[in-house]
């Protein structure tokens, strides 16, 4: 850390001192948490001043950063408190101790530093151990890691999810069509219609636990409904862009996961398309679980009916393997590819309807495909 970094850090630790706790709102789990944070901000803005850490950056500088730009006139701060090794929980708190707090999804991701299921639950739950009686931690009810959680909150527990029986808003009669997804948004008697601009089934979390956070702060559903509505996908984030030849193509380029690769495989077997592509990378930072997640990954796409399969390097080629174990095999899988030569095919065989999912960690530089083939619509 410089010498710039470290000051920023210890004028943000004082800093926050001068101001309630009330203010701040911090959001964690292991997939999910940068659409939450965007929803969020816009439900909460359409009645406090809300600033929020910025999408693209690591959390360790993101986080003071955005509480320096904290002023009088602002009343809500929302933190993305994402963590990649074990201790950094414990230095975001050094920082904030946020009275709301939102849990998003855990499940495998950065398994390398931070190890098993077991331990990234631990290490996430350091946020909410720090809950005071006063605080409110909003779980998603649907992710049984975050319920399991629930039972070492101090203060209020309220959840979020599908359930409408344990949940005080949930969604119902969820929708993807036209590359977007609708769903009712539910409180009570209450309920409304959102077309949500996000892709995917699992796109109406975030939403979920920006509408639950809104009506903690007393604004009505409508408003809520209008806020999400507005929410506009991320770049490389289930981006939907325009493809050569008359394609379709999902850039989801920005990270991944197990359960997000799953998540997404979902998504492009939900939209309309005459062939469905799909692009994968390696999963990187899984350690010693990297193997087995990947073969997850292959009795996964054997499930499915996908046209054409391009895989990477590394670990990728696993999934292949999970493949043939499985008796799925034929000229549609294609591995060990590099990025050049994923975009030559895609030139070559991509046709009019067609649907390509591009998913991989960054590290593997799936983005640059998607920047030589595709572009906005």
């Amino acid at each position: 850390m410089d010498v710039v970094g470290s000051s920023r850090i210890h004028l943000a630790r004082q800093y926050t001192k001068l101001y309630s706790k009330d203010h701040f709102i911090g959001i964690t789990g292991s997939v999910g948490k940068t659409a939450s944070v965007s929803a969020c901000l816009a439900v909460l803005s359409t009645k406090f001043k809300t600033i929020a850490t910025h999408p693209n950056l690591d959390p360790i500088l993101n986080i003071p950063q955005t509480l320096l730009k904290v002023t009088p006139k602002v009343k809500k701060v929302i933190l993305e408190m994402g963590i990649e090794h074990k201790g950094e929980m414990e230095f975001y708190l050094s920082l904030v101790r946020p009275k709301t707090i939102i849990f998003t999804t855990l499940t495998f991701v950065h398994s390398e530093f931070l190890g098993g299921l077991d331990e990234i639950i631990e290490e996430e739950g350091i946020l909410l151990e720090q809950l005071g009686s006063d605080g409110v931690a909003i779980l998603n009810f649907d992710d049984a890691a975050s319920k399991k959680l629930a039972k070492k909150c101090k203060g209020e527990v309220i959840y979020y999810g599908t359930d409408y029986q344990n949940c005080t808003v949930w969604a119902g009669n969820i929708s993807v069509k036209n590359f977007t997804t609708s769903f009712e948004l539910n409180l009570g008697v209450e309920r409304v219609k959102v077309n949500y601009q996000l892709l995917g089934a699992h796109q109406i979390y975030p939403a979920l636990s920006a509408a639950t956070l809104g009506i903690l702060n007393n604004i009505p559903l409508t408003k809520i409904k209008i806020a999400l509505e507005s929410v506009e996908p991320s770049e490389h984030r289930m981006q939907v862009l325009s493809g050569p030849n008359g394609s379709i193509i999902i850039d989801d380029t920005y990270n991944s996961s197990p359960a997000a690769v799953e998540a997404a495989i979902d998504t492009l077997m939900q939209v309309p398309a005459r062939r469905r592509v799909l692009v994968l990378g390696e999963m990187r930072e899984l350690g010693r679980f990297s193997e087995e997640m990947h073969r997850q990954i292959g009795r996964k796409i054997f499930k499915e009916k996908i046209d054409l399969i391009y895989l990477g390097q590394g670990d990728a080629q696993t999934i292949e393997g999970e493949l043939k174990s499985l008796g799925f095999w034929d000229e549609r899988v294609e591995s060990n590819l590099q990025n050049s030569q994923i975009v030559g095919k895609l030139l070559k065989n991509l046709g009019k309807g067609d649907v390509v999912l591009i998913k991989g960690s960054p590290a593997v530089r799936l983005d640059e495909v998607v920047k030589r083939i595709a572009k906005k619509i």
